[in-house]
C-alpha cells in the first residue's frame, strides 16, 4: 500500500459556497435532449425525494455541478501553480539522474523521451550522445509536479504483473527525487493505480427552482470569420448570482498539502480558473468561500455516531447553517453543517472539532 492510505491519521470535512459570477455551463452530453428543449442542455441530476410523512416519493431533475468538474479544474490549477513556482531540472541534474540508471533503463527512458518530443515538436534527435545532449536541453522535467500527458513523466503505480518491463520508470522517478509515491499533485488528487486523498461532492443550489438562461449562438467559420449560414443553436446556462454548496473531504493531508489544495480554490475565486465550458468567452467565472471546517477524530470509527446523526437531523431544535437539501448530501455531512437553536454545533461524542 502507498503511504497515506493504509491508515487514517487525519480527516477534514469542509463546506464551500460557490457563487456564479458569469454564466456557467456544464453540458449534459449526447442523449440528453429529453430533459430540455434547448439544443445543448446543462447537466441535471435525477434526485428522488420521499415525503417527510412517508408515502410515494417523487423524482425530478436538478441542475448541479458534478464533483468531477470541480476536482478537475482545482487539480489542473494546482499543477499550474506548483509548476510556475518551481524550475525544471537542469541539464546537470538530468544527467545525474540518468547516471543512476542501469544501461538498459537509461536507453529505454531516453528513447521514449525522444519519441515524445519528436511527436510534440516534430524535432528529430540523433541516436547518439549528441542527440541525447540536445534532448536534455529541450526536455522540461519538474520534481514537484509530473506531466500527466507524458508516458515518460506522468505518475503511475507499476503493478507486479508489469514487472521488469516498467522498472525503468520506477528507477527514473527515484533518481530525480520524486519517488514512487507520486509527485506532490498526484499524492493529493490521485494517479493511475492509486486513488487520491481529496473527495469532492457534487455542488447543488439551495433551491431546485434556479433560473436557467437559454442563449442563442451562431457557429463562426474560422476561415472567413463570418457566421455560418443555418448554424444557429440554443444552449442552456446558469446565470450569474446563483449559489451552490459542496463538501470536500481531505484525508491524511499535511498542512503543506492543504495549502497546495487551497491554491486551486484561490484560482477559482480570483476568476483565473473557470468551471465548465466556454471559459474563453467568459463563462464559468465563480467565487468560492469556505463556510466551515470539521476536523474528524479517528475515534469516530469506534463510536455510534450514526444514531447521533439521525437524532440531530430529526430534532427541530437543529437547523442547517445554510439551507442544504437533505436529499442531496450525505447525512453525516448535514449533521456537521447543523447548529442548535442557540447556534451551538452538535456534539458527536467528542469526535469533531469545528473551525469557521
Amino acid at each position: 500500500m502507498t503511504a497515506g492510505h493504509e491508515r487514517i491519521d487525519s480527516v477534514e470535512v469542509r463546506l464551500y459556497k460557490l457563487t456564479t459570477r458569469s454564466h456557467l455551463r456544464v453540458g449534459a452530453g449526447e442523449g440528453s435532449v429529453d430533459i430540455s428543449a434547448a439544443d445543448n442542455p446543462i447537466i441535471r441530476a435525477l434526485v428522488y425525494e420521499v415525503p417527510a410523512g412517508g408515502g410515494e416519493g417523487e423524482s425530478k431533475r436538478v441542475p448541479y455541478i458534478p464533483g468531477s468538474s470541480l476536482h478537475g479544474v482545482i487539480r489542473s490549477w494546482v499543477e499550474k501553480a506548483l509548476r510556475s513556482g518551481a524550475e525544471p531540472l537542469t541539464i546537470a541534474e538530468l544527467k545525474a539522474g540518468l547516471a543512476d540508471l542501469k544501461e538498459d533503463e537509461k536507453t529505454t527512458l531516453v528513447n521514449k523521451a525522444k519519441e515524445e518530443l519528436r511527436a510534440l515538436w516534430g524535432k528529430t534527435y540523433k541516436e547518439d550522445e549528441a542527440g541525447t545532449e540536445e534532448l536534455l536541453r529541450d526536455w522540461k522535467v519538474y520534481v514537484a509536479v509530473c506531466d500527466p500527458m507524458s508516458e515518460v513523466d506522468r505518475c503511475e503505480r507499476i503493478s507486479d504483473r508489469e514487472g521488469e518491463s516498467r522498472r525503468w520508470k520506477e528507477a527514473w522517478q527515484n533518481a530525480i527525487g520524486r519517488g514512487t509515491r507520486g509527485c506532490k499533485v498526484c499524492r493529493i488528487f490521485g494517479y493511475t493505480g492509486q486513488r487520491g486523498r481529496v473527495k469532492i461532492t457534487p455542488a447543488f443550489p439551495t433551491t431546485d427552482k434556479i433560473p436557467v438562461d437559454i442563449i442563442t449562438r451562431v457557429a463562426i467559420n474560422r476561415l472567413t470569420g463570418a457566421a455560418e449560414e443555418g448554424k444557429l443553436f440554443d444552449m442552456e446556462a446558469i446565470p450569474p448570482g446563483v449559489d451552490f454548496y459542496f463538501f470536500v473531504v481531505l484525508e491524511n493531508l499535511s498542512e503543506g498539502e492543504k495549502a497546495d489544495f487551497e491554491m486551486g480554490i484561490r484560482a477559482l475565486s480570483l476568476q483565473l480558473a473557470a468551471v465548465g465550458a466556454h471559459s474563453t468567452i467568459g463563462f464559468g467565472m465563480v467565487e468560492v468561500e469556505r463556510q466551515f471546517t470539521a476536523k474528524i477524530d479517528k475515534a469516530v470509527f469506534q463510536k455510534p455516531v450514526e444514531k447521533k446523526v439521525e437524532s440531530i437531523l430529526a430534532d427541530k431544535q437543529f437547523k442547517r447553517v445554510v439551507p442544504l437539501d437533505e436529499s442531496k448530501y450525505p447525512r453525516f455531512f448535514l449533521a456537521l453543517a447543523s447548529v442548535d437553536s442557540g447556534g451551538k454545533r452538535p456534539d458527536l461524542h467528542g469526535t469533531v472539532e469545528y473551525a469557521v
